[in-house]
């Protein structure tokens, strides 16, 4: 899409390439020779950039021009829950949230072309309290296995079980250690982000399980921003709680804990595909251990330099969300759509279209058409 003559500057698209960036008004007047002054009126509309200062904002933010002049349908965004270190800084959040404003642009327009899964999630309406204890967390993932259908068995990919039924799971760079994942309550489905950065697939595991409990237990928040740092706390440690319950149910979780021993919980990691450390706390939890058994095992990870990347941690493959690749790769091979149009359409930088939807970097390259040959008659 090319702006036409009739269309504005939109000063909102500014704002958002900006923060994606990760570019505070200052840094952004730096790079393009203007004043901050100057980009704040941009900002607030209150004025427009020149043709050529309007080149040099496409050539420093990197996005296709005519994202600036793009009016996208309105996003309705419920709360987004950052599974965030308390360190996590708000310009890193503001990058975070405003990339998920790209991935709501991306699936508003395959959803004009691509049936997505239904969304099936159980009922939570008896569960009237504000109050998750542990009991009610408990009782809710049983409530989703038996919805699901898994019975009691070990999820193998957590990411696909989510795309299954109709959550949109997408791929993040986080660019930031002090942020792993987040979820949103959007009109129509949730969406689940979750970060590339560093992650293990047991990690990823739970970080998917984690951000599902958000989706279903605080959809009633409607800020995290207004909670206190107790309720923070709490809101996350309940979310915590439904992805250990959920990925190890107690009764069957219990069953496989034969032994206390460091490498029988690395065996015990091959079957239910959770870290050793994720597993360690529900065996506290759930009383399989002690307080005191449980500090020798996290001594003796500490000792074997196990914390941060444990057993096993490089064999078993990252599970990736596969609908929305699928969604990008069917449109293309069809000849729906070809490279070109996919990001001229969305307007859409190629390198968030191919992070967001799990393809690999240069999947959007344009192809040049392969010489044609004859053979000669005679």
């Amino acid at each position: 899409m090319n702006p036409k003559q009739d269309e504005k500057f939109n000063p909102r698209r500014l704002r958002e390439a900006r923060l994606i960036r990760g570019l505070t008004i200052s840094d952004l007047a730096d790079h393009i020779g203007v004043s901050k002054q100057a980009v704040s009126q941009f900002e607030l509309g209150e004025a427009t950039p020149k043709p050529e200062t309007e080149m040099s904002l496409v050539n420093t933010l990197k996005f296709p021009r005519s994202f600036f002049y793009r009016e996208y349908t309105e996003q309705h965004v419920g709360n987004t829950f950052f599974r965030a270190n308390a360190t996590a800084t708000k310009r890193s959040k503001e990058s975070q949230f405003h990339k998920s404003l790209l991935a709501g642009y991306i699936y508003d327009y395959l959803a004009e072309y691509i049936e997505f899964p239904e969304l099936r999630l159980p009922d939570t309406s008896r569960y009237l309290e504000s109050d998750w204890h542990n009991d009610l967390i408990e009782s809710l993932t049983q409530d989703v296995r038996d919805y699901w259908g898994i019975g009691d068995q070990p999820i193998t990919n957590m990411v696909q079980l989510m795309e299954r039924h109709g959550i949109m799971v997408f791929s993040i760079d986080t660019d930031s250690e002090k942020v792993d994942a987040f979820a949103q309550h959007r009109k129509g489905r949730p969406f689940v982000f979750l970060g590339n950065d560093k992650q293990s697939a047991a990690r990823r595991q739970f970080d998917g399980a984690h951000e599902l409990g958000h989706v279903l237990m605080h959809k009633d928040i409607d800020n995290q921003d207004t909670l206190t740092r107790i309720e923070f706390k709490q809101m996350e440690s309940q979310a915590n709680r439904f992805a250990s319950a959920l990925l190890m149910p107690a009764e069957a979780f219990a069953k496989t804990v034969t032994s206390t021993s460091l490498l029988h919980f690395v065996e015990l990691k091959r079957y239910w595909n959770v870290s050793i450390a994720a597993m360690l706390y529900r065996c506290l939890d759930l009383r399989i251990i002690d307080e005191s058994r449980y500090t020798s095992l996290v001594k003796q990870m500490s000792m074997k330099k196990m914390r941060k990347r444990e057993p096993l941690d490089d064999l078993i493959p990252l599970q990736e969300p596969v609908v929305l690749k699928k969604s990008i790769l069917l449109l293309l091979e069809k000849g729906i759509k070809n490279e070109l149009q996919l990001i001229q359409e969305t307007s859409v930088p190629q390198e968030y279209i191919e992070m967001l939807c799990s393809l690999e970097e240069g999947t959007l390259n344009l192809k040049e058409p392969e010489p044609t040959i004859k053979l000669i008659k005679k």
